[in-house]
């Protein structure tokens, strides 16, 4: 009898994944890749207006647009999220 090391590791997980399962793990994946995006042109603009502030070459373009950027991609990813929810809470309401 062959016994697999990750039925040991998680003996509560089932050994197959439903179509459910593979759905949520996408969407984690890419709600995940999604905040990483937005910290990432975050600390862009951070960094953009670090060196706005102490460099003596002003690139306010530059600057702004970076802000501009991290703005618009945070009320995107909110928007994501608040749609998602509601789906989760129209699924959650349906009738079986």
């Amino acid at each position: 009898m062959r016994i697999d090391p990750q039925t040991l590791a998680n003996p509560a997980q089932p050994q197959s994944k439903g179509p459910a399962a593979n759905l949520i793990d996408s969407l984690s994946q890419d709600f995940g890749n999604m905040i990483d995006e937005v910290n990432r042109l975050s600390l862009e603009a951070d960094d953009k207006i670090e060196e706005f502030a102490t460099s003596p070459n002003k690139d306010i373009h530059g600057t702004l647009i970076a802000m501009e950027k991290a703005g618009l991609s945070l009320r995107l990813m909110l928007q994501v999220r608040a749609k998602l929810t509601n789906a989760f809470q129209e699924i959650m309401r349906t009738p079986i």
